[in-house]
């Protein structure tokens, strides 16, 4: 069953991007609810820096997706959509943006994992900052409540 899933997604995917067109909105991807649900987080500041842990709910929402993201106390609200980036201008990355303080950009690869749920892997860092490493995150589906 979950492989028929993953391919009717696919398949709902590639058809909407022919049926839509060059000019189609990236909102109106269908692809963004495959990446709607919550989430565990681990992650490493730039630079090498503190490993991170927490949770993040990601939402559709007009315009692309909400990302709430929890780190203890700590709590930031993105805003999210799909974006080629340049270079290499081909395929697509899903690109989250919020303030904390300064303009942050974490850009994510999305993948399936056994269960066909979004795992999504991601580099963040400071919009204009020049680190040596940028800040690494990784989102696995939590379908387990606790």
């Amino acid at each position: 069953m979950g492989n028929l899933r993953w391919l009717t997604l696919a398949a709902l995917v590639l058809s909407a991007g022919v049926a839509l067109g060059k000019d189609a909105r990236i909102e109106a991807d269908p692809f963004l609810n495959f990446v709607v649900g919550d989430y565990v987080i681990v992650g490493r500041e730039p630079d090498r820096g503190a490993p991170y842990s927490g949770t993040a709910r990601v939402e559709l929402r007009e315009g692309g997706l909400l990302l709430n993201r929890r780190r203890g106390e700590h709590e930031v609200t993105a805003m999210g959509r799909f974006e080629v980036p340049s270079p290499p201008n081909e395929g697509r990355v899903l690109r989250f943006r919020w303030y904390d303080p300064e303009p942050v950009l974490m850009t994510c690869l999305i993948s399936a994992d056994l269960d066909n749920y979004a795992r999504l892997t991601c580099y963040w860092l400071h919009e204009g900052s020049q680190p040596a490493e940028p800040g690494l995150e990784a989102m696995f589906p939590n379908r387990w409540k606790y």
